[in-house]
């Protein structure tokens, strides 16, 4: 179990990674559901006060894609079956009161994160990359 996160509501969520068949059920769900969205962004540069109308666009439509698939819903609600929120075991009713929901969304975002970001730890992407210097660089003394 990870450290407990405290959400803005002042509720405290314990994430626990799910069994591997559910986390893969989840990244699929997601691959598919976003397979759907048509990314047109530039990612070279990521600075939010030059980002397009274009991409705020994409942004969107890859969130509301997500939101509204019911399969996303039922691969996060079993990936959520292993953490806590404040204390309890998160189950179908947990998110029921009206004060609980607020945290459903930020539930749902760390389990997604904690779940999906094990699948592509091993990926050698540019942020993930070491550059190693030449053999020609010369070492201070």
């Amino acid at each position: 179990m990870q450290d407990p996160i405290t959400l803005k509501s002042g509720s405290e969520l314990q994430v626990s990674i799910a069994p591997f068949a559910a986390g893969n059920r989840l990244l699929k769900t997601v691959a598919k559901e976003l397979s759907a969205v048509e990314f047109n962004m530039d990612f070279g540069e990521i600075d939010l006060s030059k980002i397009s109308t274009k991409d705020i666009n994409t942004l969107k439509n890859a969130v509301f894609r997500l939101l509204q698939s019911d399969d996303v819903e039922k691969s996060v609600m079993e990936c959520m079956r292993r953490c806590l929120y404040n204390g309890q075991s998160i189950q179908p009713n947990t998110f029921e009161s009206e004060s609980a929901r607020q945290d459903y969304l930020p539930v749902a975002w760390e389990v997604m994160k904690a779940n999906l970001l094990p699948f592509f730890s091993g990926l050698a992407l540019p942020s993930s990359v070491s550059e190693k210097p030449s053999s020609n660089v010369q070492k201070s003394e």
